[in-house]
């Protein structure tokens, strides 16, 4: 199924963490009820009803500004991010199937699961640290900001429904992957 690109009236996507993008049909029901206008259509794509023929929208701006807080949310690939996809006792380039979290202050002995507590670590050094707290990471980790999540994950590849995407993200241009259409008729 291909995604539809939001926008906000400042035509910034709503959001980079993750991409703001919804399923075309949802696109369609928020232009139903005039709370997005259509800025590009998918090339040759079609959806019809009894009564209408449309095409698919590709990007979609919202008719009112959404003012919403720009926060880092925590969650597992935020984690990883932060930390560059590296594990931090190591500091070895780790395959995302094998990061782990990890609390730099065992759960056991009353860490909390949280910004400034947890790491990426790989499998083997997650289970060789066990809930030993005197080995640590090199560096502490941070509750890092929006903004720098952003940069980072600009560092990496992204997925694109529809090449009309390019203009309107600032990406590496080489870092652009263009996801496979799976074209519906309803």
């Amino acid at each position: 199924m291909s995604d539809t690109l939001i926008l906000n009236k400042d035509g910034q996507p709503l959001s980079l963490l993750p991409l703001s993008v919804v399923p075309w049909q949802t696109a369609i029901r928020l232009l139903s009820i005039d709370k997005v206008f259509v800025l590009e259509e998918y090339d040759d794509w079609e959806v019809h009803s009894v009564s209408v023929t449309m095409k698919v929208p590709s990007i979609v701006m919202t008719t009112e500004f959404v003012k919403w807080k720009k926060g880092a949310k925590f969650n597992r690939s935020n984690v990883y991010l932060r930390d560059d996809f590296t594990c931090q006792l190591c500091e070895e380039s780790t395959p995302l199937t094998d990061l782990t979290y990890d609390h730099v202050l065992p759960r056991h002995k009353g860490g909390k699961t949280h910004w400034e507590n947890i790491i990426a670590a790989c499998r083997d050094c997650n289970s060789r640290k066990g809930h030993d707290e005197t080995i640590v990471p090199r560096k502490m980790p941070e509750k890092p900001n929006y903004f720098q999540l952003v940069a980072k994950r600009k560092k990496y590849p992204i997925q694109i429904s529809d090449e009309k995407w390019k203009m309107y993200l600032d990406w590496p241009e080489d870092l652009y992957r263009l996801k496979g259409i799976n074209k519906h008729s309803t």
